[in-house]
């Protein structure tokens, strides 16, 4: 196993063979044995990463369900209009957390692309990085339900959301760290590290603000997308 954690299957635990007239049977077995290991975790890691789509598009869903609950309980009489005007601040929540789970969704499938293996402690984080973005809805939910937004439900909201961007953080040093689990152990080639800690720094903002503000530390949130992609612009100031 390699010192950071990887179990990838190794060749030079094969025999070399010596001589041309040598059995090489055992050579070739070990080197069979080798490419199914590879293989598995090759498909292990693609189920790891299509579970975490599917559990992502789940949470997504899950979003709009107090919507549709709005909806079955207005009356006939009632307006589109009037219920879009009724409940727009449940409509920008949902959008809003709809487009950060995206933009969540969106870096992880990018720093996945780079994986060519995992080991047990990226999985970890991935866990727990799965398990913030499939609770976001609750909070979503407890802002929907609110007839005036109240503190700390802005800040329990803005705080999953700064976890999830933490976790996030913790996945990219992490494959930065460990260069057998990219397509390419080249440092240049290391996910970098500042648009993660940019969403990190707007999402720690934004909760410090909702304390004293909560419609300010909501709408700090917006900055979230222009954030990351301005960092993903500047020059790589720091690696993996």
């Amino acid at each position: 196993m390699s010192p950071g954690g990887s179990a990838r299957p190794a060749r030079e635990n094969c025999p070399i063979r010596q001589n041309q007239g040598m059995n090489d049977e055992p050579a070739e077995a070990c080197q069979r044995q080798n490419v199914d290991g590879h293989q598995s975790r090759s498909r292990t890691l693609q189920r790891v990463i299509a579970f975490t789509d599917a559990a992502v598009a789940i949470a997504l869903t899950l979003l709009a369900l107090p919507l549709v609950d709005f909806a079955d309980q207005s009356t006939a009489r009632q307006s589109v209009a009037d219920l879009v005007h009724q409940h727009v601040g449940d409509i920008l929540s949902f959008a809003v957390s709809f487009l950060v789970i995206a933009l969540f969704w969106r870096t992880h499938r990018q720093l996945y692309e780079r994986l060519v293996d995992y080991d047990e402690v990226l999985v970890v984080l991935n866990t727990i990085w799965l398990m913030l973005v499939v609770f976001l809805p609750f909070p979503t939910a407890r802002l929907f339900v609110e007839t005036r937004l109240r503190a700390d439900s802005a800040v329990f909201y803005v705080a999953n959301m700064l976890a999830i961007s933490l976790l996030a953080l913790a996945q990219t040093w992490w494959i930065g760290r460990r260069p057998s689990l990219r397509t390419s152990p080249d440092p240049e080639a290391s996910p970098a590290l500042l648009p993660p800690v940019a969403l990190s720094v707007v999402f720690a903002g934004a909760t410090l603000a909702a304390v004293v503000s909560p419609t300010g530390g909501l709408a700090l949130i917006v900055l979230a997308p222009v954030v990351q992609s301005a960092a993903v612009r500047l020059p790589r100031s720091t690696g993996g």
